[in-house]
Parts: structure tokens; sequence; C-alpha cells
């Protein structure tokens, strides 16, 4: 349990420290949690005087640091600390630990691309192990980059009422859009992992 524990804190831990905690990233839904998320890095991003793509490299590198000292230390195999360094690289800052398939930061996202692939997220969930999103889209003679504008859509218009309301500025709005479309990106050519 103590390694478990471990292993966690060096993938979350330094994005909670330098972000300034996870409950600060939390929210009622996926899509509300993923939108703030953004919104606070591009907040500490424009702070530091650093890009959003800067700040998350920098927080990479003490996940990266945490992971090797653990090593070091004997508290981690070197199979786990293998593990570990490529869920970093993979990682999305903004996307917090759960379902091993679906990330709560991801399921308010992935709820768009059910809706426009005319699936139950439930049915969306059954499908996915062993494929991916942009197969699923060609499968059904739906155009990728209509999936993408249906799973940007819900975070977009809360961002741009952000906006609106004066919560953040517009670059700080176009910086989170920036990061989301690049994790839209990756998630929507992503293979998703076969059920055991």
């Amino acid at each position: 349990m103590r390694t478990n524990r471990y292993a966690v804190a060096a993938v979350s831990g330094a994005a909670a420290l330098l972000v300034g905690g996870g409950a600060a990233l939390a929210g009622p839904s996926g899509d509300e949690r993923s939108a703030r998320c953004e919104t606070r890095l591009a907040r500490v991003a424009e702070h530091r005087g650093v890009s959003v793509a800067e700040l998350e490299a920098q927080i990479k590198e003490r996940m990266l640091a945490r992971v090797a000292a653990a090593l070091e230390a004997g508290k981690i195999s070197p199979e786990r600390a293998a593990k570990l360094r490529e869920r970093i690289a993979a990682a999305d800052l903004c996307e917090r630990p759960g379902h091993r398939h679906m990330r709560p930061g991801a399921r308010g996202i992935l709820a768009g691309a059910a809706h426009y692939l005319g699936l139950t997220k439930e049915e969306l969930r059954e499908q996915l192990p062993g494929t991916s999103l942009s197969a699923l889209a060609a499968k059904q003679e739906k155009s990728v980059e209509g999936l993408k504008a249906a799973m940007i859509g819900p975070s977009k218009e809360k961002l741009a009422k952000a906006v609106a309301a004066g919560r953040i500025t517009q670059a700080r709005a176009d910086q989170a859009l920036e990061r989301l479309e690049h994790r839209i990106d990756r998630l929507v050519s992503k293979t998703f992992p076969a059920k055991p």
C-alpha cells in the first residue's frame, strides 16, 4: 500500500504543488473540472511568464524527479518506474486518475463524442476498448473534424461564458482551448486498451 501511495504521489504530487492543489482543480462535472484546470494552468503560466506548454514541461520534470528519487530509495521497482515514466510522458495534467479506460476529466468530452457518433455513453464505453475514436467515426462514416468539434464544443462554451463574466481573460481562454485541442487530438487517435 505504501508503494502504491508513493507511486500516485509521484504522478500527481508535483502537479498539485505547482498548480496549487488538486482540490482547486475539482469541479462538479468532467467538462467543468477540465475547463477550470485548463484556465488555472493558463493563469499560473501567465503569472510565471511562461507558456502553458513550458509550465506543463516543468511539472512533468518534477514528477520524473520524484520517480527517480523513489527508484533510488528502493521504494519502487525499475519496472514500476518505467511504467510511471510512460504515464507521465503521456499524461494530461487536467485529467485526474480514475477509470482505466476513461478518466473522469475525459468523460464530459467523450459524452460529446458519443452524441456525435449516435451512441449512448455506455455504448461508447463498450465499443472503445481495442480501437480508437477516429476508427469508430470512420466506421460510422462520420468525419474526424466533426468529431473533434463535438468534443470541444461544451468546454469552448464554458470558457466563453467565463470570459464574458470577467473571470478569465480572452488570452487565457485561448491558451486553454489550444491545450484542449491538443488533448482532443491525442484522444481521438489513441487506441484504448483492450479488455483483459
